[in-house]
């Protein structure tokens, strides 16, 4: 098993993160973080640095990689393939526990990709962590390893927390777009046809259909025919019955590049 620590810092210290990472007067340990406080919260990946403030290219191949920690499971997606993993957290001496082997999807991506991956994976699988979240607006979780690299991510409040929970939908993506619409005036539209899935197997796909909204947490790639796994939220806080669905990327399910 894997053990994490997560110490509360009152705040960062400013300067580079080299000097922050190698300081162990910058680390003060307040409050205690709980599974709550964690999972409010999508942590995304802004920076990763090894123990002399190099970069660790594999981290920076893509934005969009995000840890979430949701009912005792640690997931991480963004990336090409999804892994997840049960945790235990005690609040008292502020450790967090992986639970098991990471359990991860089998997809086969670019090189850029599949590197970022195998970074992720080893850094879940065969490391020990120290944790630590910045006390300020936009709270920060410092990830160390026993070599010394670091991740640095931010926490944005988590879709749930805001609008309660969502709906689930599986959506085939295809790899062409079309021209339709909007209050803007003329763009490119994503073509999109439900997928119903049967004990885990693919039992029927809908017609296509025009989709001029955006789906939070995923960008188009015209080389790729994907499912996605998406979370559906209602905004309450909005009159239009076409606005206020908020569609959000769950998982990708399947990818397949297209020449």
């Amino acid at each position: 098993m894997i053990k994490i620590k997560a110490i509360m810092l009152a705040a960062m210290v400013a300067g580079s993160l080299t000097a922050c990472a190698q300081s162990e007067k910058n680390i003060v340990a307040t409050e205690p973080l709980n599974a709550q406080q964690l999972g409010n919260y999508e942590w995304y990946v802004r920076q990763a640095t090894d123990a002399q403030g190099r970069t660790l290219a594999d981290f920076s191949k893509n934005p969009n990689v995000k840890l979430q920690f949701n009912n005792g499971f640690l997931t991480v997606s963004g990336g090409c393939n999804n892994f997840a993993t049960p945790y235990q957290l005690d609040s008292r001496d502020m450790t967090l526990t992986l639970v098991g082997a990471v359990a991860g999807t089998l997809m086969s991506c670019t090189p850029e990709l599949m590197a970022q991956d195998t970074a992720i994976e080893r850094f879940l699988n065969e490391i020990k962590f120290r944790w630590v979240k910045n006390n300020d607006n936009q709270p920060k979780l410092w990830l160390e390893n026993q070599q010394g690299d670091h991740l640095i991510l931010i926490g944005v409040q988590s879709t749930a927390s805001k609008y309660g929970q969502p709906t689930t939908v599986f959506w085939e993506i295809s790899n062409k777009t079309r021209a339709c619409k909007s209050a803007q005036g003329k763009k490119e539209c994503l073509q999109v046809r439900d997928v119903t899935y049967d004990e885990g197997i693919k039992s029927s796909t809908g017609e296509w259909r025009i989709f001029d909204g955006k789906i939070e947490g995923w960008h188009f790639n015209p080389k790729e025919k994907q499912v996605l796994r998406l979370k559906v939220y209602q905004n309450k806080s909005t009159n239009s019955r076409e606005q206020n669905l908020i569609y959000q990327l769950d998982q990708i399910i399947e990818r397949s590049l297209v020449k």
